[in-house]
């Protein structure tokens, strides 16, 4: 049993150390494509962040569904500590999840702003 809390320890260590990285990498590639107008390049960012909120949302299900079967099933009360990391996994994967979405749907609101900016008549003046 101790085995198996060290590797979802490891495991949601390891998550974090990976995801937090590369949603702040993200956040800068968006400031970068926002300053020189790359419309392409920003969908491609906000298609990835809906990708990353599904998979962080599968996970966190996964987590959840694993914390209901140590809880409910009967025979399982050795396993609470294991419950307690994986409850934890999945709150953190919740938050990911959530900041993947806010990211997500600034991408997206920017892009529309610089579409519909572009799309405006140009008014000469008088």
């Amino acid at each position: 049993m101790e085995a198996l809390i060290t590797m979802m320890t490891f495991l949601t260590v390891s998550v974090a150390a990976i995801v937090i990285p590369r949603i702040m990498i993200d956040w800068q590639r968006y400031r970068e494509y926002l300053q020189e107008g790359d419309d392409t390049s920003l969908q491609l960012l906000a298609a990835g962040q809906r990708t990353w909120i599904i998979r962080h949302g599968v996970c966190a299900a996964g987590a959840i569904v694993l914390v209901a079967l140590i809880k409910c099933l009967p025979g399982m009360g050795a396993y609470e500590g294991l419950a307690g990391i994986t409850t934890a996994y999945g709150m953190m994967t919740l938050s990911f999840a959530f900041i993947e979405s806010l990211l997500a749907q600034r991408v997206e609101s920017r892009r529309q702003l610089i579409l519909a900016t572009a799309k405006q008549p140009r008014q000469v003046g008088r």
